[in-house]
Protein backbone atom coordinates (compact mmCIF):
# COMPACT_ATOMS: atom_id res chain seq x y z
CA UNK A 1 0.00 0.00 0.00
CA UNK A 2 0.95 3.73 -0.55
CA UNK A 3 1.36 6.67 0.91
CA UNK A 4 -2.36 7.46 2.32
CA UNK A 5 -1.33 11.17 1.48
CA UNK A 6 -1.53 10.24 -1.97
CA UNK A 7 -5.33 9.31 -1.58
CA UNK A 8 -6.06 12.32 0.06
CA UNK A 9 -5.32 14.67 -3.36
CA UNK A 10 -7.47 16.22 -5.47
CA UNK A 11 -7.23 18.23 -8.22
CA UNK A 12 -10.29 20.63 -7.42
CA UNK A 13 -8.95 24.06 -7.27
CA UNK A 14 -11.55 25.31 -4.13
CA UNK A 15 -10.06 23.27 -1.65
CA UNK A 16 -7.11 24.42 -0.10
CA UNK A 17 -6.44 21.89 2.44
CA UNK A 18 -6.69 18.04 1.84
CA UNK A 19 -5.01 17.10 5.65
CA UNK A 20 -2.04 15.82 4.45
CA UNK A 21 0.83 14.79 6.70
CA UNK A 22 2.86 16.38 4.27
CA UNK A 23 2.08 19.74 4.16
CA UNK A 24 1.43 19.28 7.80
CA UNK A 25 5.26 18.65 8.30
CA UNK A 26 6.54 21.37 5.91
CA UNK A 27 4.76 23.79 7.97
CA UNK A 28 6.20 22.29 11.35
CA UNK A 29 10.17 22.34 9.93
CA UNK A 30 9.28 26.32 8.89
CA UNK A 31 8.39 27.24 12.42
CA UNK A 32 11.23 25.71 13.90
CA UNK A 33 13.22 27.30 12.12
CA UNK A 34 11.69 30.66 12.57
CA UNK A 35 12.10 30.11 16.43
CA UNK A 36 14.83 28.76 16.84
CA UNK A 37 15.93 32.24 14.89
CA UNK A 38 13.94 34.16 17.46
CA UNK A 39 15.20 31.95 20.31
CA UNK A 40 18.82 33.67 19.66
CA UNK A 41 17.54 37.00 19.41
CA UNK A 42 15.72 36.41 22.50
CA UNK A 43 18.94 34.97 24.32
CA UNK A 44 21.20 37.77 23.29
CA UNK A 45 18.30 40.38 24.20
CA UNK A 46 18.23 38.44 27.95
CA UNK A 47 21.77 38.73 27.65
CA UNK A 48 22.30 42.14 26.78
CA UNK A 49 19.19 43.39 29.55
CA UNK A 50 21.19 41.28 32.46
CA UNK A 51 24.61 43.60 31.40
CA UNK A 52 22.69 46.33 31.52
CA UNK A 53 21.33 45.60 34.90
CA UNK A 54 24.72 44.98 36.70
CA UNK A 55 26.06 47.88 35.47
CA UNK A 56 23.45 49.69 36.63
CA UNK A 57 23.55 47.83 40.10
CA UNK A 58 26.99 48.85 40.25
CA UNK A 59 26.35 52.87 39.27
CA UNK A 60 23.84 53.04 41.82
CA UNK A 61 25.71 51.05 44.73
CA UNK A 62 28.66 53.29 43.64
CA UNK A 63 26.42 56.35 43.72
CA UNK A 64 25.74 55.06 47.51
CA UNK A 65 29.02 54.49 48.78
CA UNK A 66 30.31 57.99 46.85
CA UNK A 67 26.90 59.77 49.40
CA UNK A 68 28.08 58.07 52.50
CA UNK A 69 31.67 59.03 52.37
CA UNK A 70 30.69 62.41 51.36
CA UNK A 71 28.71 62.54 54.33
CA UNK A 72 31.41 60.96 56.46
CA UNK A 73 33.59 63.66 55.64
CA UNK A 74 31.08 66.40 56.53
CA UNK A 75 30.33 64.56 59.73
CA UNK A 76 26.47 63.74 59.58
CA UNK A 77 26.88 60.03 60.47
Amino acid sequence: MGDPDCFLWSNDQTQLCYNCNACKAGVLGNLRKEWRKANVILIVAVVVLIWVYLIACSAFKNAQTEDLFRRYKRGWV
